[in-house]
């Protein structure tokens, strides 16, 4: 979703000094709704990333937070035991995927979080959670499948 206040929103954040604070309360909702979805279909988490072990390779889905502080993005990886991307007709190239690749279309990732809407509006993370559970988990056990 495009937020044509968003500067405005980040400005006022940066000089709130309890937005540090808050941003970690951000991030402590993020993790919890993702490990929601993640840890029951047996990804570990460590730090910024959870995991999965298989023969086929390790997939991951790493929160990579932006290094002015505003967001976090969910990225994708899948590495084959000796460390290449899957040769997969399903996997799109590159090393990193996004949530966006799931989509026709769309206006903007939903898997870019922004710290602000989160505490907002705890609803955005219901589509990142969605996708995860119907689209992102189904790919990464035909990968693990081979």
């Amino acid at each position: 979703m495009d937020d044509p206040d968003l500067s405005a929103r980040k400005h006022l954040a940066g000089s709130d000094p309890l937005f540090p604070a808050r941003r970690e309360e951000a991030w402590g909702r993020i993790v919890a709704a993702l490990d929601g979805v993640l840890g029951p279909a047996g990804y570990v988490w460590a730090k910024t990333t959870w995991t999965r072990i298989s023969p086929r390779g390790k997939s991951a889905v790493h929160l990579q937070r932006d290094r002015y502080g505003w967001d976090v993005r969910i990225v994708l990886r899948f590495v084959t035991p000796p460390g290449e991307v899957p040769d997969h007709p399903d996997w799109p190239g590159g090393e990193d995927v996004t949530l966006l690749e799931f989509f026709e279309e769309a206006v903007s990732d939903p898997g870019t979080l922004a710290f602000l809407d989160v505490l907002e509006r705890p609803e955005c993370l219901d589509l990142a959670v969605e996708v995860l559970r119907e689209q992102v988990l189904p790919w990464f056990e035909a990968l693990h499948a081979g």
